[in-house]
């Protein structure tokens, strides 16, 4: 594996009359409005081509597949959510089904791990929906939501948002981003 860390994600883009625009989706120095501009000028319909990592050695790495990636917190690699039918073998199904859609690469683009639950078969029913969080716990928690001594260095995590095909998204998952497991450290989206 390329010991250089992600610095940016690339998706590559093409109008009908062959036009390419490339725009950085992550840590980009433009806003996201403006990155996206060179993308709404192209001729419909438009179509991705390419998602591509930019590792800061200047590597430009492309992944195996069109989808949006989000870098991890330690930067070693990118967490994708697959949509059905947006990643496909030969046969025409899906690599990273439904519950378990979701995979993280390193920055070599070679996978290091499909998102899963750690536990819990009856978990099944629920899939990944398509939006990673990250969060810094500074301090120790107490009972009744009161802060404790701080924590040093502070604790990163990264989740995705989790929810079931009977019901909308509901609740966040702490990802173990060298596993791939999701874990009950939770916390309820309110509605």
């Amino acid at each position: 594996m390329n010991s250089s860390l992600v610095h940016q994600v690339s998706l590559l883009w093409e109008g009908s009359d062959g036009t390419r625009a490339s725009v950085i989706s992550q840590r980009s120095p433009l806003d996201a409005i403006q990155s996206w501009k060179d993308v709404d000028r192209l001729m419909p319909p438009k179509r991705q081509l390419e998602t591509a990592l930019l590792l800061d050695d200047n590597t430009y790495v492309p992944l195996p597949f069109c989808d949006l990636a989000w870098i991890l917190p330690d930067r070693t690699g990118v967490l994708v959510i697959f949509k059905p039918g947006s990643y496909t073998r030969s046969d025409g199904s899906d690599v990273f089904a439904c519950p378990n859609n979701a995979a993280i690469f390193n920055a070599d683009a070679s996978l290091r791990c499909q998102v899963r639950f750690s536990d819990a078969p009856e978990r099944s029913a629920s899939y990944v929906v398509g939006l990673p969080f990250t969060r810094t716990k500074t301090h120790k928690e107490l009972p009744i939501g009161r802060r404790g001594e701080p924590i040093d260095p502070p604790i990163v995590q990264f989740g995705v948002l989790i929810g079931t095909k009977e019901h909308p998204p509901e609740s966040f998952f702490v990802l173990d981003t060298e596993t791939g497991e999701l874990t009950d450290d939770l916390f309820r989206v309110p509605y």
